[in-house]
């Protein structure tokens, strides 16, 4: 299995430390956030409860009208004078209240704050460590001020509800980190997953046959996983392709080579006679058409058929005479028996020269291979050309098969009619020879009454 190779390989884990930094700088910022948003709602409750209580009791002082003493912590003042003179205030504040008002120690320097900024500066400041609430008696009468000293909640009990506070946002920020962990794990481990495979898919020396995808969720990682692979494959049947053409090219051109060294080797022993010296020429002329033609051959397989948009309707009777024309100047017996069954109505659209180039190869082979016999060339009604000899024939009748120096070999033949969009069969032909076809589809194919 992949997952057991994976366990002994290190796997870069570049996305998963920038996912636990980012969970954990959001954790901690959560934390410092609820710790700090618990504390303003405890103090902003505190301020509520506080208020009520107030007002409540100024409430019931003006209803008493003075019949009963006022508690200890509330103040009246007759009016804006009054205030002013007794807390240091610099004017009275505008609206009946409650104000929030803190003073200094002794009371003598007082200033209403309005907003949370203007209390958070007051918070820190050295000289402002009383806090009261300031509120108008009736419609424009004197003022009531309550001294906040007097209720100790939050100095009593600061330091457990800080601590409360604190216990609470830690847990809230570790159950969230906690579930976000589980939340990444869950997303980002198949991402990992598949980078591991990846990796130790690209460290082998040889291509490993087992599917990236294998085990994903239909998923965008699975669609990823199974995109990898097809990639995978398309490279390897391209460098399987590559080597096949390394492998036939290197077999195809020895041949002409061999002859061409040996034919130049020949050549200064027969120089003075006139019978031998035409023989080697002859041969050093065979061997080079051939090596031409192999070289055009590899060049088309070498563009991957980008000449199949370049063809127009040509003649397969004229292609085939030019071939067969081609080999007897090369030495092919023009007594040879050669039987050709083309109607001159037929026509392909093809590239010319990929056309004269199979036609001149599968012809040329088959009147090697069968010197003695009779080779035929002729067309069906189904779209097919076929091409048999009378001569060994092939080893065997399938489609792979390749007899020891059969010319460019099937495979290639087979290479250049799959870029053109045709079809290349082998089998037996009726004389015990070979038989190859070349199936073109219908809509490369077309009747003329004449031809141009």
């Amino acid at each position: 299995m992949i997952r057991s190779s994976v366990a002994s390989r290190k796997v870069p884990r570049s996305l998963r430390s920038k996912i636990a930094w980012l969970m954990t700088l959001a954790a901690i910022g959560g934390f410092s956030v609820m710790a700090g948003a618990g504390w303003l709602l405890v103090l902003a409750a505190e301020d509520a409860i506080l208020e009520s209580v107030v007002v409540d009791t100024v409430r019931v002082q003006e209803r008493r009208d003075g019949a009963h003493a006022s508690p200890p912590w509330l103040t009246h003042f007759a009016d804006d004078a009054e205030l002013i003179r007794r807390t240091g205030l610099a004017a009275a504040p505008a609206g009946s209240g409650p104000h929030e008002l803190f003073a200094s120690a002794d009371g003598t320097e007082s200033e209403v704050v309005g907003g949370l900024f203007e209390r958070w500066l007051v918070w820190f400041a050295p000289d402002r460590e009383r806090e009261y609430r300031l509120l108008r008696e009736g419609s424009g009468g004197g003022w009531w001020l309550a001294d906040l000293s007097y209720f100790e909640f939050t100095e009593e009990l600061g330091a457990s509800v800080r601590a409360g506070i604190v216990v609470a946002a830690f847990a809230v920020g570790l159950c969230a980190l906690l579930l976000s962990t589980l939340i990444v794990r869950w997303t980002v481990g198949p991402i990992v997953e598949l980078a591991a495979r990846v990796q130790a898919a690209s460290g082998l020396a040889q291509p490993d046959e087992r599917r990236l995808a294998e085990g994903f969720a239909d998923d965008e990682v699975g669609f990823l996983a199974r995109t990898l692979d097809d990639s995978r494959h398309r490279i390897a049947e391209a460098l399987a392709r590559e080597r096949r053409f390394i492998s036939e090219c290197s077999h195809e051109l020895r041949t002409p080579l061999a002859v061409l060294k040996a034919a130049v080797a020949l050549l200064p022993e027969v120089n003075e006679e006139p019978a031998g010296r035409t023989r080697v020429l002859g041969r050093i002329t065979r061997a080079l058409h051939r090596a031409e033609r192999l070289v055009q051959f590899f060049l088309v397989l070498a563009r991957e058929g980008r000449e199949r948009g370049d063809g127009g309707w040509i003649s397969l009777g004229l292609v085939l005479q030019e071939a067969i024309e081609d080999q007897r100047a090369v030495g092919v017996d023009p007594k040879r028996l050669l039987a050709v069954a083309i109607p001159g109505t037929v026509q392909l659209h093809a590239s010319r020269d990929v056309l004269l180039m199979l036609v001149h190869n599968l012809v040329g082979n088959a009147l090697q291979h069968a010197p003695e016999g009779e080779v035929s060339v002729s067309w069906s009604d189904n779209s097919m050309l076929t091409i048999d000899d009378a001569g060994p024939g092939f080893p065997g009748a399938g489609e792979d098969a390749r007899p020891r120096g059969y010319g460019l070999g099937l495979s290639l033949a087979r290479r250049l009619c799959e870029t053109q969009g045709w079809d290349l069969k082998t089998a037996r032909s009726p004389a015990g020879g070979a038989r190859v076809t070349v199936v073109f589809p219908l809509s490369a194919v077309r009747l003329r009454a004449s031809v141009d």
